[in-house]
């Protein structure tokens, strides 16, 4: 049996063999799950009987919901009772101090009334006159009723106006508003201007403190934004210039402008911030460089070499020793006038280069700009020109 057994296991294909391998073990798998529910049968069947009995012993009222929230709803009725209660007793507390409190108040005595004093024993004394009343040049039916001034009141204060007061203020304004005179605003814009004075503008750092000044003229209508244009034709410009090595060219800042109408009624006189641009159209006037400091620079140094060489003529004549106490210089006797010599030349030629270095620091370079240029002011920021009426003229706008 078992060798046919074999001979039949032999001649299955692999996937017989292990479909029958899978086979054999899912029913060992079944058999031992199927032993051991029939052995937990068996052995628990006393235990179920016992829960059982115990189940049946426990019994559930069919109304112990509602009797359990109506117990919770009486307990909370009982509780707002309780705070209610206390409540009002508080609020009897409270009434019966009120009223301890009145009744103590009305029995305080009264104060006593003053007596009032005998007419008889009064001290008479006499009453000055009054001052005659303001006498007002404006208006002479009122002579002799005194005006109050009218009362306003704001709240809990009172506010006393002057109307004389109020009238002399706005005559005060309106004298001012008149001396201010009218104004007419100038918008960021660009027009043609002639250079009028030339410039030497330094190039140095010191120079930033103090610019040279500069006289422009204008000679186009002003073009303002949006094809605007405003007439300052003949209007004078100053500005400030200083140079700039790096570029070659002289900045100038616009500083202030003037203008006089036709028959010298109104002046306007106002400072504004603004830029120059040369006809190349960059920022800046061209110019040409002029250093005068080379023959000052040359001076200096044949200064330096004269005090080198009286500064070797002095060590010529003077011997070096050193001992413990340190090292000491001694002149020759036989070679004083040499040493006096080179000495003089020596603190001489170091002065007169200390001169010449001053002066070439003095004629550091500029830079060289001529008159009578067409060029173009650029204003930056937009100014309110105050038109100035002259006295006993008119305005002309």
């Amino acid at each position: 049996m078992k060798d046919k057994l074999k001979t039949i296991w032999a001649n299955v294909t692999p996937r017989q063999k292990r479909n029958l391998v899978l086979l054999a073990m899912a029913t060992v798998v079944l058999a031992f799950s199927l032993a051991g529910y029939l052995f937990k049968t068996r052995d628990g069947g006393t235990v179920l009987g016992k829960s059982a009995q115990k189940k049946k012993e426990i019994t559930l009222d069919a109304g112990l919901l509602e009797k359990s929230a109506y117990l919770e709803g009486r307990k909370e009725i009982a509780r707002t009772e309780e705070k209610l209660s206390l409540l009002q007793k508080e609020l009897d507390e409270i009434k019966e101090e009120k009223a301890k409190a009145v009744h103590a108040g009305s029995k305080q005595p009264l104060p006593a009334v003053p007596k009032p004093p005998d007419p008889s024993k009064a001290i008479s004394y006499p009453v000055p006159p009054l001052p005659p009343p303001p006498v007002s040049s404006a208006d002479p039916s009122k002579v002799g009723q005194a005006s109050k001034p009218a009362a306003e009141t704001t709240g809990d204060i009172e506010l006393v106006s002057n109307p004389q007061a109020q009238k002399q203020d706005q005559k005060a304004a309106e004298v001012k508003k008149n001396e201010k005179g009218d104004s007419v605003y100038l918008p960021p814009s660009f027009m043609e201007a002639t250079l009028l004075s030339g410039l030497d503008a330094p190039t140095v750092e010191s120079a930033k403190g103090n610019p040279v000044p500069v006289l422009l003229r204008i000679k186009d209508l002003a073009i303002l934004p949006n094809k605007v244009k405003a007439d300052l034709k003949g209007c004078f410009v100053i500005a400030e210039g200083q140079g700039n090595l790096a570029d070659e060219r002289a900045h100038l800042r616009l500083v202030n402008l003037s203008c006089l109408s036709r028959k010298g009624q109104a002046v306007i006189d106002q400072k504004i911030k603004g830029f120059v641009v040369d006809s190349d159209g960059k920022i800046g006037l061209r110019g040409t460089v002029v250093s005068k400091m080379g023959s000052a620079i040359a001076r200096s140094v044949l200064a330096g070499f004269f005090g080198g060489v009286g500064d070797a003529l002095r060590s010529a004549t003077m011997t070096s020793s050193i001992s413990a106490l340190g090292t000491t210089q001694t002149v020759d006797p036989g070679q004083i006038a040499q040493a006096g010599l080179g000495s003089g030349l020596a603190q001489g030629a170091h002065e007169l280069q200390k001169f010449y270095l001053e002066l070439a620091k003095q004629s550091m370079p500029v830079i060289e700009v001529g008159a009578t240029r067409n060029i173009t002011l650029v204003v930056s920021e937009g100014v309110d020109l105050e038109i100035k009426e002259k006295p006993g003229g008119k305005k002309q706008k």
